[in-house]
């Protein structure tokens, strides 16, 4: 009877050691990617100019200049003259990664103050594009895009006259 008692020892601990071992870890090979762009840059090549204009004696007009392609015109009272800086409107270079879509921002508006006292004139802005493309491709080396940015300045006869001026920020960025 000794020879039963030692099997069922034995099968006892055979069935409490259990089966080899389980995986205790796993790994594998994971790759990582990553597209690095050269920065973007916005340079400024014109300013915004609307010109000389004459007020009108009663009434009122405005003064716009075309975003895409820099036209002056007239519309309502008063008038344009061909003297002093060049009207014109602001232009802009665009230059990163070749390839790539960007966004442009301007303001909607501009307060020019008028040169030596405190009166102010709201000028209307408009960019020739709200998006653009840069030349060229991905890794291709660096592209490049072009913009322009007009508006349209009111004139009124109650108007003070003088030199205005003013500031406004142009912002691109990728998409």
């Amino acid at each position: 009877m000794l020879k039963p008692r030692i099997a069922i020892i034995v099968a006892g601990l055979l069935l409490a050691t259990g089966p080899a071992a389980a995986q205790s870890n796993s790994s594998t090979v994971v790759a990582a990617t990553g597209v690095i762009f050269q920065p973007i840059v916005l340079t400024k090549d014109t300013d915004l100019n609307f010109g000389t204009v004459v007020r009108p004696q009663s009434g009122s007009g405005s003064v716009a200049i075309d975003a895409a392609t820099g036209q002056r015109t007239l519309s309502g009272q008063g008038a344009v003259l061909n003297t002093g800086p060049a009207a014109g409107r602001a232009t802009f270079t665009v230059g990163g990664e070749g390839g790539q879509t960007f966004t442009i921002s301007a303001p909607a508006t501009l307060t020019l103050t008028r040169s030596g006292g405190s009166e102010t004139v709201v000028a209307t802005l408009t960019p020739s594009a709200t998006t653009g493309v840069l030349s060229g491709s991905l890794g291709g080396g660096p592209g490049s895009s072009s913009f322009g940015v007009g508006g349209q300045l009111p004139i009124a006869d109650s108007l003070t006259a003088g030199a205005y001026a003013g500031t406004f920020t142009v912002t691109v960025a990728y998409n």
